[in-house]
């Protein structure tokens, strides 16, 4: 994560500083779907404006450190350049004064065809003889300063004089160029201390770091605020589930008490309906031995049958199939009791 620098720009609002940042967001996006998420819910408006808002901060915090760092360098850069260039100039500068340096070689000759001298001749020695004076470091042996002394008493002629003038002339041309050399060699030593100096330090690589540190800084507090949110929506989900189910037990606990007072109230009335059986059977025993006019008693009171059903029903929402299987036994016993009957009239006839 963090910002490519492909190059210093010219510009100082540092264009050519590549942000990654947008892609890098991006991507942790899409490696999260692949990897794990995080279940937040749906935060509000107000929260995404606030994260947003941290995000953009720390954005520009790091982009200003990056620009701050940029116009630094470019500073320098500039001034490498203005130096580079003034050094080029005076390079340029040197070769022109050393042309015209040349150039009085060229003076000199058309000097002596004016003047019909040679090398040879006397007044071309005497020539020779007043450079050697004016040269730096020079020993003048006794007759040289004895010959030199009476050219000076004599004076020096036209063509001495003029040529002594070109020598001077030369002399401020090799000069300047010296000096606009030096110069340029001072600029390239001070170029190249500046270029050392930068390669012990890492301005732009210290102020990318910086950057990215900002900007991780930043994604984990965000991402924490994140998981914070998303623990506390879980957490109140969880209580909200943990309540749903404690109600569905308790629920459920009901339903098993109902069921089981159901299945109580159907085993006594089937134990009922048993001994409701048991004395119609006696009671008919019982009719065969008594005389004919003698009634047996061969009703069965459903009343009661009928109540402990209607309670059941209202008791609890699910026993339509228990009440079914009560009327069953209710007819089922209706029957043996016309079968009783039966039995009676024909224990008349």
């Amino acid at each position: 994560m963090g910002i490519s620098i492909f190059a210093a720009s010219n510009n100082k609002e540092g264009l050519f500083a590549v942000n990654r940042y947008e892609v890098k967001n991006s991507q942790d996006s899409k490696d999260a779907k692949g990897k794990k998420s995080i279940f937040a819910g749906d935060f509000n408006a107000q929260n995404k404006n606030t994260i947003e808002l941290k995000r953009k901060l720390a954005y520009k915090r790091a982009m200003k450190i990056l620009n701050d760092t940029f116009a630094s360098e470019q500073d320098i850069d500039n001034s490498i350049k203005g130096l580079k260039e003034q050094q080029e100039h005076l390079k340029q500068e040197a070769l022109e004064d050393k042309k015209a340096a040349m150039g009085v070689q060229d003076e000199r000759g058309q000097l002596m065809e004016r003047y019909g001298v040679t090398e040879d001749s006397e007044e071309h020695k005497e020539l020779e003889l007043l450079r050697k004076e004016f040269q730096p470091d020079t020993v003048l042996t006794d007759s040289e300063k004895e010959q030199l002394a009476g050219i000076h008493k004599r004076g020096l002629t036209t063509y001495q004089k003029d040529m002594m003038e070109l020598d001077g002339k030369e002399e401020v041309y090799r000069q300047r160029a010296a000096q606009k050399e030096s110069s340029a060699n001072a600029i390239s030593s001070s170029v190249t201390d500046i270029e050392l100096e930068r390669l012990k330090t890492h301005p732009v690589a210290d102020a990318t770091r910086e950057a990215d540190e900002i900007m991780e800084a930043a994604n984990k507090e965000l991402i924490g605020g994140l998981w914070a949110e998303a623990k506390d929506h879980v957490d109140e989900k969880m209580e909200e589930a943990m309540e749903k189910a404690e109600k569905e037990a308790e629920e459920k606990e009901e339903e098993e008490k109902k069921e089981a007072e159901r299945k109580k109230e159907e085993l006594e009335l089937k134990k009922r309906i048993e001994e409701s059986k048991l004395s119609a059977s006696v009671n008919a025993s019982a009719g065969q031995d008594m005389p004919a006019s003698t009634p047996v008693d061969t009703s069965f009171d459903t009343t009661e049958v009928h109540d402990i059903i209607q309670e059941s029903s209202s008791n609890n929402s699910s026993a339509s199939k228990a009440e079914k299987e009560i009327q069953k036994l209710v007819e089922e016993l209706n029957l043996i009791m016309e079968d009783l009957k039966g039995a009676k009239i024909d224990m008349n006839a």
